[in-house]
């Protein structure tokens, strides 16, 4: 008599792609399909996955619905947000409302709303060599992103500020410390975008660690403002945090280059006077 198969049949990763359409002669259609059959479908199913563009939904039923159902659940989504389309932009939403794994992309030229200009986004050039250059990046950000377990996103950070500031609201010197490190990490986000695009033919890592001065507050402007100027073509996404309302700062950032670059930074904050400690790089 032959035993049962007890073994669970494998779960199928999902992933939905996020991208302008237009209609079916139009360059905006040409380009997506473009993008999709030549990159963005072969690298997802090498990690695979099975993936759905909003084109092919052809199953019974609202088709909004379906796509929502699809940017609710899927184990991933891949947003493309050339031509800024609000269909897109609003289906990035939904999914960051969820606030699961996603990866945006955009051709060279986006100008990226400052809602979303701080976000981690693969930039392209829509061409043959494009294609090829492109692929690992994506690559790379799949797997960066599959690792957090905690998916950072800007509806997500507005929620958390907001619980912050409730908690501390009776407290001006923790109020105060927020707006100053709300002050400081917006103006680092605004170079983002122009740092990455200075950082071509680099490697991306995540460089994080704590820097403290003892029972001395630091004051981050002051000192945050030169090591922008230092290493504005090697930086981006940056986040200062402060922790538990002590004098102790998280910082975290992307950074483009080697072991050079890296160490060339945090004897920055050394030079400072600072105690750096807890360094992290991925």
């Amino acid at each position: 008599m032959k035993k049962a198969n007890s073994k669970a049949p494998e779960k199928v990763k999902k992933c939905f792609i996020i991208s302008p359409l237009g209609s079916e002669d139009s360059e905006t259609r040409r380009k997506a399909n473009g993008l999709i059959n030549s990159v963005l479908r072969p690298v997802l199913e090498e990690f695979g996955y099975k993936v759905t563009a909003p084109q092919e939904i052809d199953t019974p039923g609202s088709i909004t619905r379906q796509v929502i159902q699809c940017l609710l659940d899927d184990d991933l989504v891949v947003a493309n947000l050339t031509e800024l389309n609000p269909n897109v932009m609003y289906e990035l939403a939904v999914r960051h409302a969820k606030r699961r794994p996603v990866v945006c992309l955009a051709e060279n030229g986006t100008k990226l709303p400052f809602d979303i200009s701080a976000e981690r986004t693969i930039f392209y050039d829509n061409d043959m060599a494009g294609v090829e250059i492109l692929k690992p990046k994506l690559k790379r950000t799949i797997i960066d992103v599959l690792k957090e377990e905690e998916p950072d996103n800007p509806i997500y950070r507005t929620i958390s500020e907001n619980i912050i500031r409730t908690v501390a609201k009776d407290d001006n010197v923790q109020t105060y410390i927020l707006k100053r490190l709300e002050d400081i990490t917006n103006q680092l986000n605004r170079f983002r975008n122009s740092s990455i695009g200075n950082s071509r033919g680099y490697d991306r890592n995540k460089l994080e660690f704590v820097i403290s001065k003892g029972s001395e507050s630091i004051d981050i402007p002051n000192l945050l403002e030169p090591f922008i100027n230092l290493f504005r073509a090697e930086t981006g996404h940056i986040r200062v945090e402060n922790i538990d309302g002590s004098n102790k700062i998280r910082i975290s950032f992307n950074f483009y280059g080697g072991s050079k670059t890296m160490n060339n930074m945090i004897k920055y904050f050394s030079d400072y006077g600072c105690d750096v400690e807890d360094v992290e790089v991925d």
